[in-house]
């Protein structure tokens, strides 16, 4: 039985190694739709599906990610990661906000020139207001 699952841990592995460099992209060609997708498209693909790579709403994500990356210590993952754990804390709670929403709510609530804030204390006193 230990055998067994070590073979289908070891067979699930090279599965995944085989998948991932099959998907790997050619470094030979470059096409937009070919381009590793930006932390921006991916939240703008979780809030409204599939987009293309070239639609405008993405440059709103992007302006809200570059304004709190100048405002935060954190990074664009950071923020994206922050985002999206709020927005599923807010659904548990029944409320229900696009991440676009969220981080616009994040960046107006860091008045323009400050700088060295931590999103996290930003988003734990967003949640507090938000769910009383």
């Amino acid at each position: 039985m230990r055998y067994k699952s070590a073979s289908l841990s070891l067979i699930l592995i090279i599965m995944f190694i085989f998948i991932f460099t099959a998907c790997t992209p050619s470094k030979t060609t470059t096409p937009r739709e070919k381009l590793p997708d930006t932390v921006e498209y991916k939240m703008a693909t979780i809030d409204n599906g599939y987009i293309d790579k070239s639609d405008t709403i993405i440059n709103s994500y992007k302006i809200l990610l570059d304004s709190l990356e100048k405002k935060t210590i954190n990074t664009r993952i950071d923020i994206s990661d922050i985002t999206v754990t709020a927005q599923g804390l807010l659904k548990e709670r029944g409320i229900n906000r696009s991440l676009l929403n969220i981080l616009k709510d994040f960046d107006t609530s860091i008045p323009e020139g400050l700088t060295g804030m931590k999103l996290e204390e930003v988003a734990s006193l967003y949640m507090v207001l938000m769910t009383q």
